[in-house]
């Protein structure tokens, strides 16, 4: 599934064109030009020499007067040649395998427009620093990871006169372990992926531009030129699908908003035409597991559900016929497990509730039963009913970097994400009219969730064990999963949820032995998804917010001491003591997945959610959680519904609390507010009665709200 010596150019190695035209002239008839070998010509000697996606370009800006005036209809192209219909034989590639599926079969093809916006210059970044680690060799620091190309000028090079760039995200830091490469980029995480652009110039005042690829870095190094180029000359041009943000997030904690920030910078650099796992390396796929989790994060980010669509249209394009998805998209193949897989069902979800996209869960619900079927039929064992991917499923990344991955009952996780699938698909087929449908999952929900607590869940203690053995999981996953998804009865609820806070505020050890302190986030890329919301849902506020501003390793914030400027794929990517830790070429400094915590900061910190039974928000909620802990003193912010912008922003001050908020114009919300220690309520300086105004429910101030700019402040007792 990714680019190597062995693995490319599986769709051709010719370079090939299919266009149809339409002109309209003022006369309002219509004119379609359609390419053909009869009428179109081709030049295959113009300055771009060559372009790749993983690999660079190469310009030679002396052929540029070659094609100079080309479209127009002076142009002299007695130099190009009559176009020639490039076959499928001979030309595709006949590999196959799990990871590596065919391409040559296009009995299925089905061209269509696309969905989703196209891929843009969101912004310009110039370069912070430069250094000469070497004589001639000079590394430009751009001040911030990001996805796309650079924009360099250039004054007074000699026309044939080579230069070279090479981009990094990081550089070798001064330890012993890079002894001889401090200072020099380090491209070890690049893998397959040469990355490089080679620009010969044609002499006098040009601009390096690659179009034809793309690079996810930080660093650029540039060697061939005389001497290093001011700052101002160096640029970066920031690609992304993601145009206007739809939201914004602040806090009192300058390092929880440059985690924001990170997250921010790395659904720019991976939410690019599809939801990429990363920008640099020789990979840049569509890891469904990733997009899985940041879904509800990604729905606050961005506007519209047109590029969620799109991706889900992919998966469908792979989707065995047996029903199972694949674990990447488009391409197929992968070997993440149904904990992947299973973004085939949870995405629709997330875009119904955000947008009440109904038309999305119509033309993907046959898919969604096709695969609750295959989970039904392959990996159910019909002895023991543990659910079990076993070989219908080859791999298995699990809580995929988590630093207690190992310790976990895989068939733990993956029953726990069953039984969440089932229950999205007993409310799809609900809402679209598929009663029997919705029964049977309902009913299939049910037994699992009976064997489930029967099987992993020990009823005097609250805590996970492994199936069929005496031994237990006690992981923060294996609670995370089972109390998110609704599967503990209540009247274990507050049992394993203390069982959760106990793996949290005790010390804990790593798979590789590291000690870890109390309040570490041991998750990976399933769980983290779902830590903060669960302790928020079941009254654990402070123990969120204190994992949200942890700095100690493993934790959200230690990246941000650590320097980062993106979401990392490791929780230790690098370390200023230990460097990249031995994984130097597994390592991407650009994974938004651990971001996932941005849906926390949104529907909990701010406290916008929306109604699950009246979703898209014409109808919802504002439940702001003030921080319990004291070390948060405000948090700010706001998202854009389709209905218009739902403000939100609290402040903490000696002797009140001030929330602020808005709900736009035909749209209603639902407040609730922590009550319990204060006294007096106003609203835009005018007292509230009890009773009259709110109501207090089980500590909870609630009032129902139209449209309007509302203060309410509640002074302590």
């Amino acid at each position: 599934i990714t680019y190597t010596g062995r693995h490319w150019n599986y769709f051709g190695d010719r370079q090939s064109l299919l266009a149809k035209l339409a002109i309209t002239y003022e006369d309002g008839e219509t004119e379609y030009v359609v390419t053909s070998p009869a009428t179109w010509k081709f030049f295959d000697n113009g300055p771009v020499v060559y372009g790749s996606f993983f690999q660079g370009e190469v310009y030679d800006a002396r052929r540029e007067k070659a094609v100079e005036g080309w479209s127009t209809a002076a142009y002299d192209d007695s130099a190009w040649k009559a176009a020639c219909e490039v076959p499928l034989e001979g030309n595709i590639s006949l590999e196959s395998g799990e990871a590596n599926p065919r391409v040559d079969d296009y009995s299925q093809y089905n061209l269509t427009g696309q969905l989703c916006e196209p891929v843009r210059q969101v912004k310009e970044l110039t370069a912070q620093s430069v250094e000469e680690i070497r004589p001639g060799v000079y590394v430009y620091d751009m001040g911030q990871n990001m996805a796309g190309v650079p924009c360099i000028k250039l004054e007074g090079c000699k026309p044939g006169q080579h230069v070279y760039l090479r981009f990094a995200e990081v550089k070798y830091p001064a330890l012993p372990a890079y002894a001889g490469h401090e200072g020099m980029i380090m491209l070890e995480n690049i893998r397959g992926a040469m990355a490089q652009d080679i620009y010969i110039a044609r002499g006098g005042s040009e601009t390096i531009t690659p179009r034809f690829t793309l690079h996810g870095y930080r660093f650029i190094e540039i060697t061939g030129i005389d001497r290093p180029l001011p700052l101002e000359a160096v640029k970066g041009t920031v690609l992304s699908s993601v145009g206007k943000l739809a939201s914004y997030y602040e806090t009192s904690n300058p390092k929880v908003n440059r985690l924001w920030e990170n997250i921010i910078w790395s659904s720019y650099a991976n939410l690019l035409s599809i939801p990429t796992d990363c920008p640099q390396r020789n990979e840049r796929m569509g890891w469904a597991g990733d997009i899985s989790v940041f879904s509800r994060t990604s729905t606050y980010l961005t506007r519209g559900p047109q590029f969620l669509r799109n991706y889900l249209r992919a998966m469908r394009d792979v989707q065995r016929a047996d029903g199972r998805f694949a674990d990447v998209a488009p391409i197929g193949g992968g070997f993440g497990g149904m904990l992947w897989g299973s973004a085939g069902i949870t995405i629709p979800w997330e875009c119904y509730l955000q947008y009440r996209d109904i038309a999305l869960l119509e033309e993907h619900y046959p898919a969604m039963k096709n695969y609750t079927q295959y989970l039904v039929d392959k990996c159910v064992n019909k002895e023991t009913g543990i659910f079990d991917q076993g070989p219908a499923w080859p791999g298995n990344l699990g809580d995929w970097l988590a630093p207690e991955n190992l310790k976990n009952d895989a068939t733990l996780l993956w029953d726990a994400y069953f039984i969440y699938d089932l229950d999205i698909m007993r409310q799809v087929a609900g809402i679209l009219g598929h009663k029997d449908d919705s029964v049977r999952y309902a009913g299939l929900r049910d037994e699992r969730v009976s064997f489930f607590n029967r099987t992993y869940i020990d009823p005097a203690t609250g805590k996970t064990r492994f199936a069929g053995q005496d031994k237990l999981v006690d992981t923060q996953t294996s609670y995370l999963l089972p109390l998110a998804f609704g599967i503990v009865p209540d009247y274990m609820r507050s049992k394993v949820a203390g069982c959760l806070v106990n793996t949290i505020q005790r010390a804990n050890t790593s798979d590789d032995g590291k000690q870890c302190p109390p309040y570490s986030l041991m998750t990976g890329f399933i769980g983290t998804a779902w830590i903060s919301r669960v302790l928020s849902d079941c009254g654990y506020k402070d123990v969120a917010y204190r994992l949200l501003q942890q700095t100690s390793y493993p934790s959200w914030l230690y990246s941000v001491e650590q320097g980062a400027t993106t979401i990392w794929e490791r929780l230790n990517s690098y370390t200023h003591t230990d460097g990249f830790g031995g994984n130097n070429q597994m390592n991407s400094f650009n994974h938004y997945s651990f971001g996932s915590v941005g849906a926390w900061m949104y529907n909990c910190s701010l406290g916008i959610q929306p109604d699950t039974l009246n979703p898209g928000f014409k109808h919802f909620f504002l439940k702001p959680e003030f921080d319990p802990t004291g070390a948060m003193k405000y948090a700010r912010g706001y998202y854009d519904s389709m209905y218009g912008r739902i403000a939100s922003g609290w402040e903490v001050t000696p002797g009140s609390v001030k929330y602020m908020f808005h709900v736009p114009a035909n749209t209603s919300a639902t407040v609730c507010l922590p009550a319990e220690g204060f006294g007096r309520v106003a609203m835009n300086s005018l007292s509230l009665k009890e009773g009259k105004d709110y109501i207090i429910e089980d500590g909870i101030l609630k009032m129902e709200l139209d449209q309007g700019r509302y203060s309410i402040e509640m002074f302590r007792k």
